[in-house]
Order: structure tokens, then sequence, then C-alpha cells
């Protein structure tokens, strides 16, 4: 492009972008002095700086796939998301949306994390994966990553858990992702794998079991068991279950006020049918558990000990077993 024909044609620099963005040198090899390129990032200027030699040709607020664009163009060659980020694109829909744009770069490479873009060095750099046009990490990679980030054990819980019930990775590929990487920030995703193996599907669920197992003096208990009658007929699933007292324990996920009268009569109905088959139910609303976990315990041990006095369930267990949401092959907890 000769010099200055960039001004009357515009669309010749934006059919040489990125959706609109481009590095600063890129614009100078077309002709666009670099002070020019600044200079039209101006207040009340037509383009826009959206990182450290990266302009946006247009003044408007940027698209969040821009913003991915412009870190990927910031961290240079050969770079890839992973994180939250990431993790949208390969279709995850736990968690909160992304602020930031985590990118992997490798070891050897000196960039820098700026503004929305947290850049990572890694000596493990993986084989990228082409999702909506941009490279990403692979899944597994993407969710440890992130995992890594992340201060709340329930978030994680729920972050994991998504991706196993869809049979998108299974928890033995995350750990060996954990065991491959960095042990700096591993404790608390450790421990939510460990839930994961023995039953727990959700963040509702991983905080039931933490709770239960913090308790002292409360009998061993096992998660997430799906229930049978003696003809082999499923009931249900409790989240909780002392097997030789026939006692189970339930986190209503929905707020009775927020339920519809369908989910109401279904949580009824399945509640009648374990309690016909000889279990003793208890069920904790969520607010329950946050404003009087006193209360909660003594439910529990109260309803231990009735279960304790009553006759054996005449009720069959068996171990969980990941949902059919998504293709896949099964897994169960032995």
């Amino acid at each position: 492009m000769r010099r200055g024909e960039w001004a009357v044609a515009p669309e010749l620099l934006w059919a040489a972008s990125r959706e609109g963005v481009i590095a600063v040198r890129e614009l100078e090899l077309l002709g666009v002095p670099e002070g020019t390129a600044y200079r039209r990032c101006r207040d009340g200027e037509p383009w826009q700086r959206l990182g450290p030699g990266i302009i946006a040709l247009h003044n408007g607020e940027p698209t969040w796939r821009q913003t991915m664009i412009a870190g990927l163009l910031h961290a240079g060659d050969y770079s890839m998301i992973t994180g939250r980020a990431a993790l949208r694109l390969h279709g995850m829909r736990s968690g909160p949306e992304p602020e930031q744009v985590h990118l992997l770069v490798a070891h050897s490479r000196q960039v820098r994390s700026w503004g929305p873009f947290h850049v990572e060095r890694t000596s493990r750099m993986p084989h990228p994966e082409e999702r909506c046009g941009l490279p990403v990490a692979p899944l597994t990679r993407t969710l440890t990553d992130e995992a890594r980030l992340m201060t709340d054990p329930t978030a994680i819980a729920e972050l994991f858990a998504e991706a196993v019930r869809r049979y998108l990775v299974t928890p033995q590929e995350l750990l060996e992702e954990l065991d491959a990487g960095c042990r700096k920030g591993t404790a608390a995703p450790r421990a939510v794998l460990r839930a994961l193996l023995d039953g727990v599907w959700s963040g509702a669920e991983f905080d039931a079991r933490a709770w239960w197992l913090a308790q002292p003096n409360l009998p061993p208990a096992r998660f997430n068991v799906r229930v049978f009658d003696l003809s082999g007929r499923p009931i249900g699933i409790v989240d909780v279950l002392v097997e030789e007292l026939g006692f189970a324990w339930e986190i209503d996920s929905v707020e009775q006020h927020f339920a519809t009268p369908a989910q109401v009569e279904a949580t009824a109905r399945r509640a009648r049918a374990l309690r016909a088959v000889g279990l003793h139910l208890v069920s904790t609303r969520p607010s329950q558990r946050r404003d009087d976990p006193d209360g909660v315990l003594q439910d529990v041990r109260d309803g231990l000990a009735v279960a304790a006095a009553l006759p054996p369930a005449r009720a069959l267990y068996a171990a969980p077993q990941m949902s059919q949401d998504q293709p896949g092959s099964r897994w169960g907890i032995s």
C-alpha cells in the first residue's frame, strides 16, 4: 500500500486487520507512521489502544473477542488462550464471565502481563486446539490453569464437576495434569478431585461432603448414592447415605420459594419413595446450613438416632454414575 493510500481507503486497513484489531508494526508496513497510529488513538479520534502496540480500528467498546485477539497479538507467535476465557470457548458454562485473557507463552519468551492480559510463561506449552478460530489450550490444561488461580473450593468443584458430568474429561486426567505441572496452587484442586472420586457432582454436594467430614462423631457415609428397591427399580439419588443405619441426608438444590410447583411435587414424590423403602430422610435447605449450622447438626444427629431405631431399609445401593447429557463412556466409583 502506498503511503497515504490508507487514509482514503480505510477498508484496506480493516481487511489487513483481524476483526478490526491490528499491531502498530503491521500498520507501519501498510504505510501508517507509528506516530500517526498513536495520534489516532487519542480522545475523540477514530481508533483506540487495546494494549502495548495493539490498536482497534474503531473507538467504540471493543468486543470480548477483540480483546482476546488483542491478547494473542500482545503475547506473540505460538501463544494460546487458557483459563476462564478458554473455558468459554470450549463451551463450559460454570462460573462468572472472564475479566482477563489468560495467555500461555513459552518460558523463553519475555512477555509481560498488561491490563486485561494475564501472561503466564511455561516450560510445558501444550499443543493448541482451535476454538471459534482462536488457539486455546486443551480443556484439561485449561481447567487446571484456571483452578490454580481460584481460591474458593466450592467454585472449583462446580467447574470440575461440569466437565466430568459432560464426559469432557475424567478426574484421572485432571489429576495427571496437576501432577505434571507446577505444584503451586494445586492443594484446593486436589481436594476437589478427591471429592469427585468420592461421588460429588456439584459445588453444593462438595460443600455437603466437606461439612459432613468436618463434624465430630458423625458416622462414615457415602455420597451421591443411587437407591433402588429390592426388585431393582430405581428410586433416586441421595446426597449422603449412612447405609448401615438406613439414613439419608439431602441438600435441597432449589429453595422452596424459588421452586416451580412441578419441582416441589417431584421432590415430595421422591421423598415418599425413599421413605417407602425404609430410609429415614432428613432434608436441609442451603440457607439453613448457612444461617443455622448448629440447628442443622442437631437435625442430622436426631435423624441418625431415629434411623438407628427403625427396621433395616429394604433398599439396594449403587455407586454414582455420570448423567447422560453428553455422549461418552460411563464411569463409576467402586
